[in-house]
């Protein structure tokens, strides 16, 4: 691989998993020079198919095996010749990173908060106990764990509510495509939480925040382990899929100072250092941002922030091998993102709702410069996610199975 931008340390980045989030990271470095090795339990990631991995790598579960991911991990790491550089890219990965930063310190180098602020974090009850300590508006949330508790608290949240994990990777193990689920009145919260409590999943209960997907921001920054503010960037939904409750299939940069100040807040207010984003609602009752969550990692959309003239991979790359990379908060406003399949259902919600047209959603891909797997000069991950192009030609049916289901 050529040397680029006169990196005079040569040490290897690690990225995992790799998934949208884990191939922007890949993306992000390996244009840049960056010697990059991809790992995944999963071999079908998109990112395994990346020209810029070095080497990709089929790895142990940190949830099912973290023991013997730590044996792989350490055995890699007796092979380089200078410290790997680690860029978990998931709450699971950053958890494990977090769980064993000791015995992984010899061979890699990584930049996370203590030990106990990764754990109140990656626990969405205790997440939100720091954010009322810090002064961060959060949305009424209750946490019940029996079900003398879902009878008690039947009358105490307003309505409608939405149920989500306290423990998101835990979550995906059971419902890997559902971010969560709403109740619009005491009986449906009952029984969908007498259902889910059986299970033995911690959930928490909360209010929903009045507002369309547009008002759904994020405050992703870096910050080093001196506590300085090393890149700050900011974004907006567009659309999200599902439309209610998803993941962002189409978000835009923006500039936001109020937002971005209270982001920093919570940040600073806990000493986080390393990479993370922080996801907030705007409330149209009283035009108040709440928060949704902060992730303890990189985000999906972060090849977005690179494409916008802040690249968090090398910025986190240069701080963790001593070359004192210069704070970045300037960045291209109204620069987008699209997954282009995860949209066109979002579309389609919103089209048979009669409150999206074909023209608005057509039009609204102007300044789309950057994609969760598309990328032209790294054309492999794209074909390998989207079945060498069977999704998008399966959309067709997909209409027309939708149509019938109506009908």
């Amino acid at each position: 691989m050529k040397e680029r931008r006169g990196f005079s340390k040569r040490c290897t980045a690690f990225v995992f998993p790799l998934f949208d989030t884990g191939l922007g990271i890949i993306r992000s470095l390996g244009r840049h020079g960056v010697p990059v090795i991809g790992c995944d339990f999963n071999s079908k990631m998109p990112g395994i198919r990346s020209r810029y991995c070095c080497k990709s790598l089929i790895c142990p579960s940190p949830v099912l095996e973290p023991e013997k991911l730590l044996d792989f991990l350490v055995a890699e790491g007796r092979k380089l010749s200078a410290p790997g550089i680690f860029f978990p890219a998931s709450d699971a990965f950053v958890l494990f990173v977090s769980r064993y930063r000791d015995e992984l310190a010899s061979y890699y180098r990584f930049i996370l908060p203590s030990k106990k602020i990764i754990e109140s974090i990656v626990n969405k009850k205790e997440q939100y106990e720091l954010a009322k300590k810090t002064g961060i508006p959060v949305p009424d949330t209750l946490f019940p764990k029996t079900y003398s508790d879902v009878k008690n608290l039947k009358n105490s949240i307003s309505y409608p509510v939405f149920i989500k994990p306290c423990y998101s990777y835990k979550w995906q193990e059971t419902y890997p495509s559902i971010k969560g689920f709403c109740a619009t009145g005491e009986d449906e919260l009952a029984t969908l939480l007498n259902g889910i409590i059986a299970s033995g999943m911690e959930v928490m209960v909360q209010s929903i925040i009045n507002g369309p997907n547009t008002n759904h921001f994020k405050v992703c920054a870096y910050i080093n382990n001196e506590g300085t503010v090393l890149a700050v960037f900011t974004l907006r939904k567009i659309r999200q899929y599902p439309t209610e409750f998803g993941v962002g299939s189409c978000v835009e940069s923006v500039h936001n100072d109020e937002l971005k100040e209270l982001g920093l807040k919570f940040f600073k207010g806990i000493n986080y250092c390393g990479v993370g984003s922080i996801e907030f609602k705007r409330d149209i009752r009283d035009g108040k941002f709440k928060l949704i969550e902060l992730n303890p990692r990189y985000w999906q959309q972060n090849s977005l922030s690179t494409t916008c003239g802040i690249n968090f991979p090398l910025i986190q790359y240069l701080d963790l091998t001593g070359q004192n990379p210069e704070p970045r908060t300037q960045f291209k406003e109204g620069i987008k993102w699209l997954d282009a399949i995860a949209d066109f259902q979002s579309f389609w919600s919103y089209f048979k709702q009669k409150e999206l047209t074909l023209w608005n959603w057509m039009t609204s891909f102007r300044n789309v410069k950057s994609f969760a797997t598309f990328a032209i000069d790294d054309i492999r991950p794209f074909l390998r996610s989207n079945a060498f192009g069977w999704k998008y030609l399966k959309l067709p049916l997909y209409l027309w199975n939708h149509r019938r289901q109506n009908d």
